[in-house]
């Protein structure tokens, strides 16, 4: 039975799941990540905050607009383009519907606490019915027009974009207000994007440290209750907390603050044009999605998005589709391909009642497990809205976390053949004596414009790399957004950033009044067979 502890020592709270039964839960190291499941003295029971979808409504918000001027509707009602948390756009071409879902960081403050913008992913899914996936893709498609490039993706959409006339203070004299955003259409649009899914991350997106809601432990707190009397309560408070705070996000385990969960974990190698099944103990839900780092078999390194290995670089592409307990791999490669993945899922269904336990043990016919539960969900059939720990799940330590400032943190000057990379390089040294494989996420982040008028902008602009081609003066370059992560070791990542080069060289180079700031950056630790 695997080997599950909650409880306190000197003060301090933990709960902690073990990978071997034979390792003491109190006098194992820290720092040996890998012989834990989950160990709450350095990491979360999850990082996703929420997932949550966006899907057109076309009677709510008709889109009587063009794309030049798109009819706008504010949420909440009665608020306006200056103070809303949400402004949908809408608009219709060619008997085609589209609209443009534009959410700020008064919606984020509103619904989940935050006083930052938090990181969020937004996953277009390609085929609604059979609920598909497109994967990451190096598009080679513009590598041969004159001002051309070369583009990298993942497979989400990651940025803040000033949204025009928003000014924080009044309208166009202010600051336009920076917006995570997703476009969706109808079935006639061409591509037709039903439905996205949309990643809430409980950490920042922009350059501001994770809050620590912890405080300095006292004598005599009550630090974990686990009470089945109705309404019933399972906590474990952080340090210096109590297990009578009413604030949900000062405790590692809280009945009414349940993260989505990380399905499972691996590798695996897809061969040219073929299909790989990945099975998941648990089954999955509609909000459900695969991230991944990709690289081509015959690469010695992940890169994240994938490497271009020269500006006509064979794709690196894939789609995935989500059904049940299973997450296919279709390729659309012609060459064999790694896989990185990690699989994660919310519920989106309403917590389960009936039952009387907190903590269960059984086994699933795989092997052995420990469950630890709402207070009242199910015994039977609890969903993912009630599990606050199950030993069948894998737990993410975040290895390395920052923010690098341009250009002072950024010693490595690039030059001559290898600027398809960035401007500058940074070498992140990452504490992993265990060998979990290394998950980066990086973004560029930016300052204010110059111009408060200034729109179409990012603030931060996250897993995008593009290389200019057929030009004079940029070939073989970096747009200024691009970054570019690479783990070269179990212990190392190099991150690229291209400061202040053109977003575009369509027609000509062409720069934004915002000056990159730097890079924020977090480095996951992955276990390679959950």
């Amino acid at each position: 039975m695997p080997n599950l502890a909650i409880g306190e020592r000197s003060g301090v709270p933990f709960a902690k799941i073990m990978k071997s039964n034979s390792d003491d839960p109190l006098t194992t190291p820290n720092t040996d990540t890998g012989k834990f499941y989950f160990n709450s003295e350095f990491q979360k029971v999850g990082y996703i905050r929420d997932i949550f979808v966006i899907e057109p409504d076309f009677t709510t918000y008709p889109p009587t607009g063009s794309n030049i001027n798109p009819t706008e509707y504010f949420y909440p009602p009665g608020s306006n383009k200056n103070n809303c948390q949400i402004l949908i756009q809408a608009f219709t071409v060619s008997g085609r519907q589209y609209q443009r879902w534009n959410y700020f960081l008064e919606y984020f403050a509103a619904v989940y606490g935050y006083t930052f913008m938090p990181l969020v992913e937004m996953r277009q899914v390609i085929n609604y019915t059979t609920n598909q996936f497109q994967g990451p893709h190096v598009d080679i498609s513009n590598s041969g027009a004159s001002n051309g490039n070369t583009a990298s993706y993942s497979s989400y959409d990651c940025e803040t974009n000033r949204v025009i006339d928003t000014g924080s203070n009044g309208g166009p004299s202010g600051r336009n207000r920076p917006a995570v955003f997703a476009f969706v259409s109808s079935s006639n649009a061409a591509p037709a994007i039903r439905r996205v899914l949309a990643t809430v991350f409980d950490l920042p997106m922009h350059d501001e440290a994770i809050p620590d809601n912890s405080a300095a432990p006292a004598s005599g707190q009550e630090v974990v209750r686990f009470d089945k009397v109705s309404p019933g309560i399972a906590r474990v408070a952080l340090a210096g907390r109590t297990v009578t705070d009413s604030d949900a996000g000062h405790y590692i385990l809280h009945e009414d603050r349940i993260p989505a969960k990380v399905m499972a974990t691996g590798t695996v190698t897809v061969g040219a044009l073929a299909t790989v099944v990945i099975t998941t103990r648990l089954p999955l839900t509609e909000l459900t999605y695969m991230d991944y780092l990709v690289k081509k078999s015959t690469e010695s390194t992940y890169w994240s998005p994938p490497y271009i290995d020269n500006i006509f670089a064979n794709a690196n592409d894939f789609s995935y589709t989500v059904s049940g307990s299973t997450v296919t791999i279709v390729s659309n490669c012609s060459q064999s391909m790694d896989i990185v993945y990690v699989i994660y899922a919310d519920s989106g269904e309403a917590p389960t009642t009936g039952g009387k336990k907190i903590f269960l043990k059984g086994n699933d016919g795989i092997g052995d497990y420990v469950q630890v539960k709402r207070p009242g969900s199910s015994d039977l059939g609890p969903n993912l809205s009630d599990i606050m720990l199950d030993t069948r799940l894998t737990y993410l330590p975040i290895l390395a976390e920052g923010f690098l400032t341009w250009t002072t943190d950024f010693p490595t000057v690039i030059s001559g053949s290898d600027l398809f990379k960035g401007v500058r390089k940074a070498t992140i040294t990452v504490p992993n004596p265990n060998g979990l494989l290394l998950f980066p996420k990086v973004g560029a982040i930016y300052n204010p414009p110059g111009v408060l008028s200034a729109f179409d902008e990012p603030s931060a602009l996250w897993g995008q790399h593009r290389v200019f081609t057929n030009n004079g003066t940029w070939q073989g370059q970096t747009s200024g957004y691009s970054t570019w992560a690479n783990p070269t070791s179990s212990t190392s990542v190099d991150i690229y950033a291209s400061g202040n080069n053109p977003w575009t060289i369509q027609p000509s180079a062409s720069f934004w009044s915002s000056q990159l700031k730097g890079a924020r950056y977090y480095i996951f630790g992955v276990p390679q067979s959950l």
